[in-house]
């Protein structure tokens, strides 16, 4: 049985664990004592349960700074710690388990929301004890998509993602160092005395396993199998060689796919500056426009501002410089960012289509904003990045903005056969305000 030790927690959780027949010490912290006194992490301890809330932090970043040191060495060896966060400051947190690259204590997700990675070894406990969360954070400053549970972090490595919040931030992390790891809980109040119980007697693999006993190799060689033994050997043989060369096959044809068009279609939903535009270009053109034209391909030898990206024509003409005086035109502008649209680039619209139709003496213009926003976030979880302000005077003015991942799910829809090219220009070139493609 581990030995376990118990910091922050109430003389009550201690005298549970004990009378459960558990080897438990127990210690406080000067944050929650309230005292200046060195704190010792016993050296038999084993696994370390660490109850960090926001009592008796009060700015004193330097207490305790010493034994994150002495622990990250035990956890080397393979000691676990286990970190319960339902408060503090993040000092709290890594002046005993010592610094996790990139780690924050930010924000205060919705517990009820959160989900869980299905494949995790935590991953029961979680769904027992999900309605008795109190507190989480997210720990760290950047998301991860949809179906990510890894992220790869400076002196860490890869760690393993238990937990999310609903917008794909984690909540929860396994940080593996040598043969032993931190693990980084949300709070569940009063049940983590349960949860630590639950983890000892499952004996959830928080202990380093001993080493398996080593096969013996040689009794398998041909020499002393029976003859209908080797059969069904070779018979495997032959089937996987067959799987493998029809895997091959399909990998072949995921490449092939991929390099045809479906990288460039998922840089509408991932990319920024000139990939976005060029893969704005390559959508818009598959969805049949008759010219799709590159402005600052089409100004290349003129000395001049390039201020829209794209100029969209209905029909194909032999000349655009005949077209753009005289046909009805879409002025493009391709943005990107991690937030919402700005004001600015709003305003954009009006400001250029004004003087497109002073330079063309054609006034049959509409401007069109393209935004690839919230760029960092997994595109099903992104609400829309325009205000009702910008809205309302796109509306006004005769313009539209458009997500490109309403573009993308557009070019998802006519690939399901449930709406036309011909439908999807109709929709841009008709609809002002937020455009909305109905299929």
């Amino acid at each position: 049985m581990p030995k376990v030790l118990l910091l922050d927690f109430d003389d009550a959780d201690r005298d549970r664990l004990v009378a459960e027949k558990y080897d438990v010490e127990s210690r406080s912290t000067g944050w929650r004592s309230g005292k200046e006194d060195p704190l010792e992490i016993p050296p038999e301890s084993e696994i370390v349960f660490y109850q960090v809330s926001g009592q008796g932090g009060n700015g004193r970043s330097g207490l305790h700074a010493e034994v994150h040191q002495a622990l990250e060495r035990r956890v080397e060896s393979g000691a676990r710690v286990v970190c319960f966060l339902g408060g503090g400051e993040l000092y709290q947190l890594t002046n005993i388990v010592g610094p996790i690259d990139r780690i924050q204590l930010a924000d205060n997700p919705r517990t009820d929301s959160i989900l869980f990675n299905p494949r995790a070894i935590f991953h029961v406990p979680f769904e027992r004890f999900k309605p008795f969360i109190s507190k989480a954070y997210k720990l760290l400053p950047e998301a991860a998509g949809e179906g990510i549970w890894e992220k790869s972090l400076g002196p860490e490595g890869k760690i393993e993602i238990l937990a999310k919040s609903a917008d794909g931030y984690p909540v929860s992390l396994l940080v593996g160092r040598g043969k032993g790891s931190v693990l980084l809980l949300p709070s569940f109040g009063p049940k983590n005395v349960e949860v630590i119980d639950y983890i000892l007697k499952d004996k959830t693999p928080l202990v380093a396993e001993p080493p398996e006993p080593t096969p013996v190799q040689w009794i398998d060689h041909e020499d002393y199998l029976f003859p209908e033994m080797k059969a069904l050997l070779t018979k495997k043989e032959e089937e996987k060689r067959r799987h493998e060369q029809a895997l091959g096959e399909i990998d072949k044809k995921i490449r092939e796919m991929k390099t045809g068009g479906q990288d460039e279609f998922h840089k509408l939903i991932t990319a920024e500056g000139a990939d976005l535009i060029k893969a704005v270009i390559h959508t818009l053109r598959y969805f049949g426009w008759g010219r799709v034209v590159d402005v600052s391909e089409y100004w290349k030898k003129v000395i001049r501002d390039k201020e829209e990206n794209i100029w969209l024509i209905e029909k194909e003409g032999p000349s655009v410089e005949a077209m753009l005086h005289k046909e009805a035109l879409i002025l493009v502008l391709i943005r990107a960012g991690k937030a919402w649209a700005t004001d600015d680039e709003c305003a954009l619209l009006q400001k250029f289509k004004g003087r497109r139709m002073q330079e063309f003496d054609n006034t049959r213009m509409k401007a069109a904003l393209i935004g690839n926003y919230f760029s960092a976030t997994d595109a099903k979880a992104r609400g829309s990045p325009f205000s009702a302000a910008q809205v309302e005077e796109a509306r006004k003015d005769g313009n539209g903005l458009l997500t490109t991942y309403e573009l993308f799910k557009a070019l998802r829809a006519e690939k399901d056969g449930r709406i036309t090219k011909a439908d999807v220009r109709s929709q841009v070139r008709e609809k002002a305000g937020l455009i909305s493609i109905e299929y």
